[in-house]
Parts: structure tokens; sequence; C-alpha cells
């Protein structure tokens, strides 16, 4: 009996150890990773794993299209985004009772880019072609008065006075990461996961990271913050966006 427990006590002393080494083995190769400048990388720490991931992946995203900006200005920055995520890495861990997600991408993975047709962009709706009409006797008329609907005053808060300072697609990141230290983010992402019965706010960049336009969804309608007119993301021919709900 005596020789049962020891082994028994052996075999959950070697399972222990075994699990350590795997977490330093994972560390290690993170740390491995962030010293070879080969790569791109980026992580997050939550409660939830998933949400760890998305959050690593959103931020890499942003991280590779600040590199092509840099390194590769001719190339369109959506277009190599798109490229890198078919090569996205990922490795994880535990912080306590938190997951650390790390999401990683080799740069040489990520060019040349070949094919620009795989960057996925809004539709637009094809432009209609008026036919210009016949000549006509000219007949003329009283006008009745018309009724002339006013469109209502769009008020800022202060905190889109401070979006509208975002002027680039590299200026999002430490403006998303600034409203989450001050605990003033609920949400945010890329525009294909965005809620569609939700309020939320939108930055939509073009393929050289300027921000087009700041837009206010409210409900089913879109209001652009700069123009302070109704307006619509799908305008943006060629553009991405990137949403953010604030508490």
């Amino acid at each position: 009996m005596k020789r049962l427990l020891y082994i028994i006590t052996v075999a959950i002393t070697s399972l222990s150890i075994c699990k350590a080494q795997t977490a330093a083995d994972v560390t290690k190769n993170i740390n491995k990773v962030k010293r070879d400048t080969m790569y791109i990388y980026a992580e997050s720490t939550t409660k939830d794993l998933s949400e760890a991931y998305n959050n690593a992946r959103a931020i890499l995203e942003m991280q590779v299209g600040e590199w092509v900006r840099k390194q590769h200005p001719s190339e369109g920055i959506e277009v190599c985004i798109v490229k890198a995520k078919e090569h996205f890495l990922q490795l994880d861990t535990r912080r306590g009772e938190l997951y650390r997600a790390f999401v990683y991408v080799q740069k040489s993975d990520i060019m040349p880019v070949a094919d620009k047709s795989e960057v996925t962009v809004f539709e637009v709706a094809p432009a209609v072609q008026q036919n210009t009409p016949e000549t006509k006797p000219a007949i003329i008329v009283e006008e009745a008065p018309v009724e002339v609907e006013t469109t209502p005053v769009l008020e800022l808060t202060s905190e889109e006075k401070q979006m509208k300072l975002v002027r680039s697609f590299y200026e999002v990141e430490p403006y998303i990461k600034g409203l989450k230290s001050k605990g003033r983010l609920n949400a945010y992402g890329k525009y294909a996961t965005m809620p569609t019965n939700e309020d939320c706010h939108l930055f939509v960049y073009d393929k050289q990271g300027n921000i087009s336009a700041l837009l206010r969804k409210s409900g089913q309608k879109q209001y652009n913050l700069n123009t302070l007119k109704e307006d619509n993301v799908k305008n943006y021919k060629n553009c991405g966006a990137i949403w953010l709900q604030l508490k």
C-alpha cells in the first residue's frame, strides 16, 4: 500500500512539473518571437480566451497596417492585412485567472502581395444614368409654397470632438487603448463584426490609412460628424472601417 501511494505521489508530481514546463515553453516561445525582427505580433489578456484572441487579432491587423505604411508605402494596406490574416499564428497561456492570447505573423508571409482582388470592400450602388428630357414649350404656372423639411442639427459630444482629432488609421489603436484605460470603452472591432441593432461610431479609412469619415450610427441611420449630415459607410468605396461603442 505504501509503495502504491508513493507511485501515485510521484505521478502527480511529475504531471505538475510537465504542466509547468509546458507553460514555461509557451512563454519562452512568445519571448523568442518578440525578439525576432522577422515577426509582427500583438497580445491581449482577458478573462475569456476567445475575447483575448479577438482583441489580439484586431490589434495585430493595425500593427500590420502600420508596418506596411512605413516599409511598403506603395502597397495597399487593406490588401496586405488580408494576406497577413491567412498566416496568423497564435499561442496562449495563463496569467493567474486570466488568459493571455499572443498572435503573430512573419513579415515574409505578407509581402509581396500578388492579387489585390482578394480585398473585401463595401458594395456601392451603381450610379443611375439620367436621361435628358425632351425640350417642350415653356408653360408658366404659379408655384405653391413648398414646405422645406429642416434637418436636425447634430450636436457633438465632448468625446466625439476628441474622435475628430484622429486623422489616421494608425492613431485609432492608441485612441482605443486610451478609452479602455479610462473605462470608457464598451466594445470595438472590424466593420464585419459591427452590431446591426446597436448604436456605435465608425472610423472609415482608405488604403493609404487616412480617415475618410467619422460616422455616428444611431438606429438605422448614420451621420457624418465632419459634415453634420446623414451619410453611410457604403458611400466610401474601397475603404475599411473600425467601429467602437462607448460606455
